[in-house]
């Protein structure tokens, strides 16, 4: 991993919901990620918002800014966090605009030192369709390995896809 900070994890705030709702509703977002395939109404960004910043357990998410100019360019999630366990799941949307800039390589790596830092997690797990090879580099460099696979576990784009199964254990996780 490189040094460089060029983002940092903050909490997200209300007027962020007209970001937010914009990356959700963008096609290549909404592809890449696993989960509402539809398209997403401002309010139910809003909804979305008042269930999910007024509280950080069992999943918290942290809005992704860039260092130079505050620009909030993503977002990562920690969910179904697990403190007898000491597991959470991650997640990560960027931007389709702001993808390719390493944004995406920081937040995932910063996120998953907070889980392992500041909740003492031992284990952080992800589900990632397996064409999405751009991902899976960022989660390998940031210590993950694949566990399995889910076959055909999600449809997308009028076909069933694979998803791999990853996660990174607390004394894998890389120190930079």
């Amino acid at each position: 991993m490189s040094t460089k900070d060029t983002i940092h994890l903050r909490a997200l705030t209300l007027e962020d919901a007209r970001h937010t709702w914009k990356w959700r509703n963008q096609e290549e977002v909404r592809n890449d990620f696993s989960g509402h395939p539809f398209p997403v109404s401002y309010e139910e960004e809003l909804d979305w918002y008042e269930k999910n910043i007024k509280v950080n357990f069992p999943n918290t998410t942290f809005g992704v800014e860039t260092t130079a100019g505050n620009q909030l360019v993503g977002m990562t999630f920690l969910k179904n966090i697990n403190l007898i366990h000491r597991q959470a799941e991650f997640a990560i949307l960027i931007d389709a605009a702001q993808k390719g800039k390493g944004f995406g390589k920081e937040a995932c790596y910063k996120t998953i030192q907070f889980a392992f830092q500041n909740l003492g997690l031992n284990r952080v797990y992800l589900k990632v369709r397996k064409e999405n090879i751009a991902a899976i580099r960022i989660y390998e460099n940031c210590g993950f390995k694949t566990e399995g696979t889910l076959r055909e576990d999600v449809y997308k784009q009028g076909k069933y896809s694979d998803q791999l199964y990853m996660a990174v254990l607390a004394r894998e996780f890389p120190v930079r």
